[in-house]
Order: structure tokens, then C-alpha cells, then sequence
């Protein structure tokens, strides 16, 4: 100390033993009242509030409070020496700044230096409300001692009285039980937060003795947030509790942490920071080894004010790398150095995932491209295993079962048929569908079997247009039955241009039968709006959308173009569909030719001169609208076998027209509701659906025609036209009403066909719903969504059970029974759905299914019922996912706000929590399988982990922690998912299954991925499967791992996969290998070779040729791989630790430590070194406290590349 320093602490001495000063209030200094500098450095004798003489006044307590009165002149002493306690500052005689949060300006020892105290004080940092960081409560009935705060210390908030536990409580608060300091009467007293002892003489030291001070003293910052701590009473663990289980979670532990580090940061000052007093803290309980057992960590512990179990304390040395005895200048060096930084000085680290097997035998840290934060790998990483498993191809396969929807959006052509079986024909995204309906009677009770469907897999992109050939033809020597071959073309893709496929509905392509026919397009062309078969088979019809939307006409059996022209130019689609004449071929004055209508246009195309040529029909005085279907009229007697041709508006009328001109308008339909178009623009679609049919009766034989009509006001309306001609009012039944379900809109039917067999009308709608009606009968074969579907979730007991949320509606779905249960209009735009882990009613059954919404709401319905039972909103961006902790207690809400929201379900949905950290939309969260622990995945690429019951960020790596699920894209197990040249966008959602063992991705191509996991190899191995036309939205797997969901956003369909186990390969024969052996039956000559002759002893028959011998052992053979017996330590390893057992002796030379691995070294084990041999020996009793690192990389040859194929 300088001279000023000395002089003026000298001063003050003289003046204690001059024995003049009186009994005088106590001034609020560190170190005491008015008894000069104690404890810790206090103010000079400079007449602020303490006697010009000195310390004279009565002696001051230490930082943790004054102790019980003491005589007036007790001050004064040596260097070092203790004042007597003294009694606190009446109420009225409070500084201002004895209020809540203020901290007294204490000068330093020497007034020449400027105090840090002196400069402008920020304020303190809130501690967390009770029961977060301290994981205590106030113990209940606690009241406040003598019904007002004393005169509190720096960082020290109210003092409570607490019965039943003694003159102290340890419960929560920022500093909880203290160690007061002795009173000082120069410059001396006890260490700072000692407590104050009973009245000594002057010049006795304060040493580090506990004493029971009277009244507690809690954190200030907890009286700030007791209304925060009654929002948390719900999820706090009582510690006051008698009995009470030790909580050994990972969040629990990261409390223990968090209050430890509370109480050394309100503790400490600017002559000793946090790691000081810690280590002084561990000193006084450490016999001086150096490190501490768990009952000495817990005692030091008690002296913090925290309370620490013995498994809380075990559990925390394990989470360190200890077991028994945890030095603690490591555990205070990682305690108070931030995460980042004490990874940054001790693992290695690499750039990005593996590139191959070998390459996984790697301990530390990893900067991946595709996040933003650092990734780690287990403790328990072992790369012979896991690392082998993520390069392999997965053990199992995805096999598509249902495609729920139909195409009702944007297709304007008719496309959805019956086939010759019975069986409903249509598309959705890239994939044909062939449904077999339930067998028996329409609407009977033995109408149960089938239910089924089989897929056409032929296409790469979104199919546009569908046909049904009418006729029987011959391929290829193959007779194919009318209405069983199919044709469809799709749009462009990346990679190629579009093209046709013409394939057999029976079979469609999963028995392994490819398409009868494909034709490519040039990319110009863009893809195909409308394709029609001709009556007799020969000809296919496809108009393109390249902006003169071209119209080919196709040989397709000699895939040879016929001709082609311009169907109507403007941008797609222009042209809403073809229908061929189908009386051609069967009246001899019937030519063949086909109409192509659309916007504000109808033309007939008939060849002339050996060309195919369009006229354009003439609506004359009636409005030019546009055209949404036609069809020929059966030929007129009386016009010489001229057939008529109707259209269908978008007013809903019908217009007839004769040759190229309109002669009338007939009402129909009401025009329905207007509608975007697939064009962009808004108007009316009118009679959508149109099919000519024809119905022979059985008993006369006489032959009745049929026109269908299906307009945008749900009703199917039929006509008879048997003689050719449509009259108003003349129909051949009642009109068929499409009942919808949902109150606010109705079907618009968009395409239909009939059966006359069973005299049914196959309808599809814009709801996406397929529908077989007649008139005692409607019934839904298949359901679809009327919007984009942005996600899906599983029920986590019920594995055929599934939620989706498409826009303002909810739906439940059975996959196995393969349709949906029940759903609600919600109310508005649903983006996030979740089942609740566990019942939640009375019954113990009805789970919760919450939706969070595109603005932020929230609602909670019940499974049974879809009954809504809370709503709130808390969000003004939008909720992006939702989930359920495991144990049902709490739920987590992710936001677009950036911030995660977390509700009391106990509470009724009170939100006790909001996790703050992230800088973009919050994507993803997961929680752990303790319930304690969140993840969650942002759109910028950042992985954040939080305390689910603080709402603090964890910044610990949680590379151990067990998540009940993994549905975030980042992170090390799933660090492989991304394909070369991501950006980090490409993947949309991803699902690892319950045993863990897979993972399913979907992504931004269409394409839904199968992974083993975990999966950290660089675009890992995979099965890829196509079917979704555009962006996948969401994947999850079922309960039982046994089926994957798949949601389209475009596509609005929704795809069922089976998960199948495929059969382990053969294992390959072993290579022959070259023996020593007899060349010729005789045994003459010898050599080596891969047959040698088994030769007999003498007077044996010869025998032929062997199988190879097999390999000679011992001293040529393959080394044994049982663990060796000797140490595990070779002459040259390093170190000369505590050595492992052995029951051969070791060379004289030989260093041995106790090496987790073959050829460890050193007394902590771990690497690998000397001269070992390449095995693998791991003798837990022979081990020392290291790694295993060590590992051989596996032979990478001959591994399997990324398989894509078809479901």
C-alpha cells in the first residue's frame, strides 16, 4: 500500500486508542457501522459519517448485516483487529440510498486514487424470479421480520422471518444463507460475507466461523418478481420442502449452476471477483488436495446460501467428467468462463460434416455452413459405429399406400374417369391414381373391402392433363380393353422437358410394368393443359401451354406426331379442354373431328386436304364467355346424322350450337361463386363438368343417351338428349345435390363421369373430395384439402391417428382405415398443429390438439370432439410450430416474432414464459425427453437451446441431452440431410422416427428422404421418393415408426408411405485364398493353390479336388480379436499414470497408464500411441479416466451412393 495509505490507517488507530469517540449511529460502510475499515477495504476517517478520530463508534459487521449490539468503544485494535458489533441505524436515520437496489459510493483506501465507485453507476442486472435461476421458493408463511425492510447492504433485498427452520432459511433469493464478515477495526476483519461473531477484543482478527444470524435476507430483485414467482408456482420445485426428490435434470442442474454464479455475483467486490471468493470458498472446506468430494462440494454449497443434494452434486460431477472428487479450480474455471470460449480452448475443431467413415473418428467441434452455431459431438460419439451406420443406405424403404385429395384446384380439362374394372382413375401432384372402391352395394353395409390404390410412378413433375382411351387396341401384339389405358403429361421440369405417358390402368406401375408409351416435348412447350383419346383408339389429342398453346395430334402407338396447330394464343392456360366426337366411325356421316374451348373461344378442328384445321363456332347475338366444358349431341335423324354441339358457360348456361353458330341458350346452372382461375384472374365457372353417356336397357334393349352436367351451384343436373336434341325442362331424373360439409362454401364440381352398371356419378370437387352420388346414395371415396397444407402431426399413443391443418380448417385422419375422422373451421389461417403428449380430460383418454394460427392465435381443442376449449394470443407475427413437453405440463408455441411462448397447461394455458434470443423466425422446437430442456432451429440458420422453466438460453452445448423428438433441421445428428450446393432453405421439415434409428426429410424439390440416423456424413447416403409435385411442407412418423405422412404445400394432397424393413443381403462368399497344397492326386507335387488335393494315407483311394483349406492359425493366421492379455500400455507410451491390471508380466521399460483404448498411455488414458496392434481393447476394470479415441476407421470401399427410386 502507498504511504498515504499507511499514514492515514495509523491515524486511525491512535485515534481507537485514544478511546474518545461515543456511542454513535452506525454509518452504512462496507466493513461495518461507523467502526472504519472492516471487512474488506471501507472509507477513510474523512467525516462522512464516522468520527474524525476514527473508529470509536461502535464496531461494524461484515457485507452480510450487523450483528447483536455491542458496547459503544468496541472499535479500534491492530491492523486486522475486530470491532465489537454495533447496533443498526434507526429507521429515520436511513441514507436514500438504503433503498431496494442502491449501493453506496465507498471510497478506496487512498483518496488520491479515483473510485470505481465514484463514476456513474449502472444498474443492477435483474436476478430471476423465485424458483428460476435459485429453483427455490419462498417458503410459505414467510413473513417479513418486524414488518419493514432494515437498512439493506449492497445487492441484498428484504428480510423474511421463516418458522420452523431456525434463525435461517435457505431458500431462494440472489444470495440465500450468508457468511457474515467480522467488523474490522483499522483495516482488518474477516473475509467478506463471514458472519459476525460475538464481541471480541480489539485486534482479534474475524476468521471464517458460522453463526445463526436472526433474520434471512433475499435477493432484491425477488420482490420485484413475486408476481412472476406465482406464475411459476406451477413448475418450480419446492426445495423448502421436507423430503423433497433432488432434481437431476439437465435444466435442474443448469439452475444449480445459474445460483451458484448468482450468489458469487452478489457477493463479490472490486477487490475479489467471483473466482476468487469461489475458490476461497472451496479452500475452507478442502483438506488441501485440491479438489473435493460430494459432501464437501455440498458444504460449500450451505456456505453460498445454495442448497445442494448429494445426488444433485454427484450428477454435477458427472456432468464435468468426474466421479468421486472434482478439482475445483477446473470447476471454477468452467463454471465462470463462458461456454464458447472454454470450447474454444479445449476441443479440436473441423469444418463441416464428415466426408467419409474414417473422417468420423473425431472428439470436439464442428462449424457447419448450413448453422449458424457450432455443433459438438456426444461424449458418447463412437464413430465405429455410428459413423458406419450414417455411410449405409438405410435398412428399411418407404412404400406409398394412400394419396389423399384429388386435383380440384387448377386442372380445367376433365380428369377423373372410370375404367373398365370399376375403378376411379385421376392424379394428384406426379402421381396417377387408380382407386378401387369398396366392394358390394352402393351405401350397403357389406360396401367394406377394397378401399385401396395403385399408382402410376412414371413422372418427375406435376401431372396437368389426363385421358382415358374408350376403345380396345392393340400394342405391340397386346390386347388392351376399352377405358383401361390412360395417358398423362406433365409439366416441364429442371431437367428435361415435358412429356406423355401412356400406361394401363390395372396394373400402373408399382408390379414393375413401364408406361406402353412416352413422348418428349420440347421445353417450349412448357407442359399440357387438356389430352383426349379418339373413339377409335388411334389418335391422342394434347394441347400444350407455350403461349400459342399448340395442339398435337398423336399417333401414339407409332409415336409419331400427325399434325399439329395453334389453339388460341395468350398466356396458359387459354385452352380448357378437348373432346373428341364420339360418334365418328359409328354413323357413316359422321367424320372425325374434336372441339378446343376455353377463354372466350370454341373451336372445331376437322381434317381437310390431309391437314388438321380449326374453325372458330360463332355465339352470334348471344354473350361470348367463356367456355368451361362441351360435348357432342348423339346424331339427328332428322338432319341427316348432323350432331349438335353444346358448351357449358360461366353463367351457367348452356349454348347449342349447329355447324359454327350458336342457335340458343338454355338455363341450367346457377353461375356459383366467383373463383380465382388458373390464369390469375377472378370470375364465375358455371358448368364445369360435362359427360355424354348411354344406358341400354337390359329387357327391351333399347338404348337411352344421357348428358351430365355439373355445375358451380353442386348440383348434377341430367338431360335427355336420346334424340339428339337439348330442351329446356326435359330431363331423364332428378338433379343430384352435392351436400358439403362445411357451412361457409359449397362443391363447385369440376369433373364427372358415369357408370352405368351401377348407375352412380363419379364427382370431384373443389373441396379436392372424390364422391360417388345417385339418387339414394352419396358417399365420399376419398378426402382431400381445400387449401395449401402447411403441416401434419401424429397422435404420440395412437399411431393410425393424424392432425392437418390446411388453411381456416382442421382435420383428423385414420391411416388405417384411410379417411378422415372429423374436422372444424378453426377460424382462421392455421399454420402449427400438436396432440398433447398425454390425456387431458377427466376421462384420461381425450387428448388436447392445439393449432396456432398464421396471426398469432392460439386455440386448443379436444381430440374427441374438436370442441374448442381455450384460445389466446400472444404473437402478432404468426405461430410457425407447436409442441407438447412430454410429460404435458407445459407447452411451447414458436413464433415468427422471433421469441418461443411457453404455457402452464396445469394453469390453464398460462403463458409463464418467453424465451428471447433469436434474431429470425423461430422454425422448429423440440423438447427434451425430461421436459426440462427446449431446442429450437430459426430461419437464419441458428440452433438455440433454453431452460424451459427460466426462459433463459442455455449456452452450454446440450450435445447429451435426449430429445423426446427431432423435428429441427440442424444440429449434429442431422447434419448430413443437406444436399450439395444447399443454402440452407432446401429442407422444409424432418422427423426422426421413436426408436431413433431413421430420419425422413422433405424439401423444396418434391422429394421426400429416408436417412439413417444419426446422419453427419456430407449428403449422406439416402432413398429419395418423388410423388409431390412441388414444395413438401411437413413429414412426421407415426408412433410405431411404421407409417410416414408426407403434406403437400401446392399439391394440397397429402401422401401415406408404409415403412418396410427390407431383408438383410446375403453375405458375399468369401474370396478363395491361395493354400500350401498337393498339385496332383498322387501328392507328388506341392504349391500353392486355391484346390489343393486332398491326399489320403498310403493305400486310400485319391480323392478329387477340395474345397480350399482353410487358413493356417497361430503363427501365420488372423489375429485373434480377444482382448489381449497384456497392459494396455507399449514400451515408449507416455506417462506413468496409475497402470492397468495384467496377468502377464510387462517389458522392463514399460510406461502404463490405464488407457480407455488398445495402447493408451499416460495416467488419464485416451490416444492412442507406440507401436500397438491393430485391434481394439476396452477393459472398463483396466481403464483409466480417458476417452476412447483411438479408433480405427472402417474400410470405406464399396460403399452405396445415394439410391433414389420410386415408392
Amino acid at each position: 500500500m502507498g504511504d498515504s495509505t499507511r499514514a492515514r490507517m495509523a491515524g486511525l488507530v491512535k485515534a481507537a486508542n485514544a478511546g474518545g469517540g461515543g456511542d454513535r449511529a452506525s454509518g452504512n460502510y462496507v466493513g461495518g457501522y461507523g467502526g472504519g475499515l472492516g471487512g474488506t477495504w471501507g472509507k477513510a476517517a474523512t467525516n462522512r459519517g464516522i468520527d474524525p478520530r476514527g473508529g470509536a463508534g461502535g464496531g461494524g459487521g461484515g457485507i452480510g448485516g450487523a450483528g447483536a449490539p455491542g458496547p459503544a468503544a468496541g472499535a479500534g485494535g491492530d491492523f486486522g483487529g475486530a470491532g465489537a458489533s454495533a447496533r443498526p441505524p434507526s429507521a429515520g436515520r436511513q441514507r436514500p440510498s438504503s433503498a431496494v437496489g442502491q449501493r453506496d459510493k465507498i471510497r478506496s483506501g487512498s483518496s488520491g486514487v479515483k473510485s470505481a465507485w465514484d463514476m456513474p453507476q449502472r444498474e443492477l442486472p435483474k436476478a430471476p424470479p423465485f424458483g428460476t435461476a435459485a429453483k427455490l421458493v419462498k417458503p410459505p408463511g414467510a413473513t417479513m421480520a418486524g414488518g419493514k425492510s432494515t437498512k439493506p447492504l449492497t445487492g441484498i433485498g428484504m428480510d423474511f422471518k421463516a418458522p420452523g427452520r431456525g434463525a435461517m432459511e435457505a431458500v431462494g433469493g440472489a444470495v440465500g444463507t450468508q457468511r457474515m464478515g467480522g467488523g474490522g477495526g483499522a483495516a482488518g476483519g474477516g473475509m467478506f460475507g463471514s458472519p459476525a461473531g460475538p464481541p471480541r477484543r480489539a485486534g482479534a482478527g474475524g476468521g471464517m466461523v458460522s453463526y445463526d444470524t436472526g433474520p434471512m435476507r433475499m435477493g432484491r430483485a425477488a420482490v420485484a418478481a413475486e408476481e412472476a414467482a406465482q406464475r411459476m408456482s406451477d413448475i418450480t420445485i419446492e426445495e423448502n420442502e421436507p423430503g423433497r426428490a433432488p432434481d437431476l435434470t439437465d435444466a435442474g442442474l443448469a439452475m444449480l449452476e445459474d445460483l451458484i454464479r448468482d450468489s458469487l455475483r452478489a457477493r463479490r467486490s472490486v477487490y475479489e471477483d467471483s473466482k476468487t471468493l469461489l475458490l476461497k470458498m472451496f479452500k475452507s472446506v478442502d483438506d488441501g488436495s485440491g479438489d473435493v468430494s460430494w459432501e464437501e462440494f455440498c458444504q460449500m454449497c450451505a456456505l453460498l446460501g445454495v442448497e445442494c443434494a448429494i445426488p444433485e452434486a454427484q450428477k454435477l460431477f458427472e456432468r464435468f467428467g468426474f466421479k468421486d472428487r472434482l478439482p475445483y479450480n477446473r470447476f471454477a474455471h468452467v463454471l465462470l468462463t463462458q461456454p464458447s470460449r472454454q470450447l474454444a480452448e479445449e476441443m479440436p475443431i473441423r469444418a463441416g460434416p464428415f466426408k467419409d467413415v474414417g473422417a468420423t473418428n473425431f472428439h470436439g467441434k464442428i462449424k457447419d455452413k448450413h448453422c449458424r452455431k457450432p455443433l459438438y459431438t456426444p461424449t458418447n460419439w463412437d464413430p465405429s459405429v455410428d459413423g458406419a451406420r450414417s455411410a449405409e443406405l438405410p435398412n428399411s424403404r418407404l412404400v406409398l399406400q394412400f394419396v389423399y385429395g384429388y386435383n380440384g384446384k387448377d386442372s380445367t380439362a376433365q380428369n377423373l374417369f372410370y375404367n373398365a374394372l370399376g375403378q376411379m382413375v385421376y392424379f394428384v401432384a406426379g402421381v396417377g391414381i387408380v382407386y378401387t372402391p369398396p366392394t358390394g352395394d352402393p351405401g350397403s353395409a357389406a360396401a367394406g373391402a377394397g378401399h385401396s390404390q395403385h399408382f402410376f410412378l412414371g413422372h418427375t413433375d406435376d401431372i396437368k392433363a389426363m385421358a382415358l382411351c374408350p376403345a380396345e387396341v392393340d400394342v405391340a401384339g397386346k390386347k388392351f380393353p376399352g377405358r383401361t389405358i390412360a395417358a398423362t403429361g406433365q409439366v416441364s421440369s429442371h431437367e428435361e422437358g415435358p412429356y406423355i405417358c401412356v400406361w394401363d390402368t390395372r396394373v400402373g406401375s408399382q408390379q414393375g410394368e413401364p408406361e406402353l408409351m412416352r413422348r418428349d416435348f420440347k421445353k417450349e412447350d412448357r407442359g399440357f393443359c387438356a389430352m383426349a383419346f379418339s373413339p377409335d383408339g388411334v389418335y391422342l389429342t394434347a394441347v400444350a401451354t407455350d403461349n400459342s398453346h399448340t395442339v398435337y395430334i398423336i399417333d401414339w402407338r407409332r409415336n409419331k406426331i400427325d399434325g399439329s396447330g395453334k389453339g388460341q394464343m395468350g398466356d396458359p392456360p387459354q385452352v380448357y379442354g378437348v373432346e373428341w366426337n364420339p360418334h365418328a366411325g359409328r354413323h357413316p356421316n359422321v367424320q372425325p373431328a374434336f372441339l378446343t374451348f376455353g377463354k372466350k373461344h370454341i373451336k372445331m378442328w376437322s381434317r381437310e386436304g390431309g391437314n388438321w384445321a380449326p374453325k372458330q363456332l360463332s355465339t352470334g347475338r348471344l354473350d361470348m364467355q367463356n367456355v368451361h366444358s362441351a360435348a357432342w349431341l348423339p346424331p339427328r335423324q332428322e338432319g341427316g346424322g348432323e350432331c349438335l354441339v353444346v358448351a357449358g358457360m360461366a353463367d351457367g348456361q348452356i349454348y347449342v350450337f349447329r355447324g359454327t353458330a350458336a342457335i340458343k341458350a338454355i338455363p341450367g346452372h346457377a353461375k356459383g361463386p366467383q373463383t380465382i382461375q388458373p390464369d390469375g384472374h377472378v370470375a364465375y365457372t358455371g358448368v364445369r363438368g360435362m359427360r355424354l353417356t348411354e344406358k341400354r336397357d337390359p329387357a327391351t334393349g333399347n338404348v337411352s343417351r344421357m348428358l351430365l352436367t355439373g355445375g358451380a351451384d353442386s348440383t348434377v343436373l341430367r338431360w335427355d338428349v336420346t334424340d339428339g336434341q337439348l330442351a329446356e325442362g326435359r330431363f331423364a331424373g332428378p338433379p343430384l345435390v352435392v351436400r358439403s360439409a362445411l357451412p361457409d362454401r359449397g362443391h363447385c364440381i369440376r369433373s364427372l363421369d358415369y357408370d352405368a352398371a351401377r348407375d352412380t356419378v363419379l364427382v370431384g370437387t373443389n373441396q379436392c373430395d372424390v364422391m360417388e352420388v345417385a339418387d339414394n346414395y352419396q358417399k365420399v371415396l376419398v378426402y382431400g384439402h381445400c387449401d395449401d397444407v402447411w403441416t401434419v402431426a401424429f397422435h404420440p399413443r395412437l399411431p393410425n391417428r393424424a392432425v392437418t391443418a390446411s388453411e381456416k380448417v382442421v382435420y383428423v385422419w385414420n391411416t388405417e382405415e384411410r379417411s378422415m375422422e372429423r374436422f372444424t373451421v378453426v377460424g382462421f389461417a392455421a399454420r402449427a398443429v400438436a396432440f398433447s403428449s398425454a390425456p387431458l380430460e377427466a376421462d384420461k383418454v381425450t387428448h388436447h390438439i392445439a393449432v396456432g394460427g398464421a396471426k398469432g392465435d392460439i386455440v386448443i381443442l379436444l381430440e374427441s370432439t374438436l370442441k374448442p376449449v381455450h384460445k389466446c394470443k400472444d404473437s402478432r407475427e404468426g405461430v410457425t410450430d407447436i409442441k407438447y413437453s412430454p410429460d404435458s405440463r407445459l407447452m411451447a408455441a414458436a413464433t415468427a416474432d422471433t421469441w418461443i411462448d411457453i404455457y402452464s397447461v396445469v394453469k390453464g394455458y398460462q403463458r409463464v414464459q418467453r424465451c428471447t434470443g433469436h434474431s429470425s423466425t423461430v422454425r422448429g422446437i423440440d423438447w427434451s425427453a425430461d421436459s426440462s430442456i427446449l431446442q429450437s432451429d430459426s430461419a437464419d440458420l441458428e440452433l438455440l437451446v433454453w431452460n424451459a422453466r427460466t426462459g433463459k438460453q442455455i449456452p452450454i452445448p446440450s450435445r447429451d441431452t435426449q430429445f423426446a423428438t427431432y423435428t429441427v433441421r440442424l444440429g449434429f445428428p442431422v447434419m448430413g440431410i443437406w444436399p450439395d450446393g444447399s443454402d440452407g432453405t432446401d429442407v422444409n421439415a424432418l422427423s426422426r422416427s421413436t426408436r431413433g434409428d431413421l430420419i425422413v426429410t422433405c424439401d423444396d424439390d418434391g422429394l421426400v428422404k429416408l436417412f439413417n440416423c444419426p446422419c453427419v456424413l456430407d449428403d449422406a447416403p439416402h432413398r429419395a421418393y418423388r410423388g409431390h409435385s412441388s414444395h413438401v411442407m411437413s413429414v412426421r412418423f407415426s408412433a410405431d415408426d411404421r407409417t410416414v405422412l408426407s403434406v403437400g404445400g401446392y399439391d394440397w394432397g397429402m401422401f401415406q408411405f408404409a415403412v418396410v424393413d427390407l431383408e438383410p443381403a446375403a453375405p458375399e462368399p468369401a474370396a478363395p485364398q491361395k493354400v500350401w497344397g498337393a498339385l496332383d492326386p498322387e501328392g507328388r507335387a506341392y504349391g500353392w493353390t486355391y484346390t489343393p488335393y486332398d491326399v489320403k494315407p498310403a493305400g486310400a483311394a485319391a480323392a478329387g479336388p477340395s474345397a480350399a483349406a482353410p487358413r493356417a492359425s497361430a503363427s501365420g493366421g488372423i489375429p485373434s480379436r480377444e482382448p489381449s492379455t497384456a497392459a494396455a500400455g507399449y514400451p515408449g507410451a507416455p506417462g506413468s499414470g496409475a497402470g492397468s491390471r495384467s496377468a502377464s508380466p510387462l517389458p522392463p521399460d514399460a510406461s502404463y497408464g490405464g488407457g480407455a483404448d488398445f495402447g493408451g498411455g499416460g495416467g488419464a488414458g485416451g490416444r492412442l500411441v507406440g507401436n500397438a496392434a491393430p485391434m481394439r481393447m476396452h477393459d472398463p476394470g483396466a481403464s483409466g479416466a480417458g476417452d476412447d479415441f483411438g479408433d480405427y476407421p472402417e474400410d470405406t470401399a464399396g460403399l452405396e451412393v445415394n439410391d433414389e427410386e420410386e415408392f
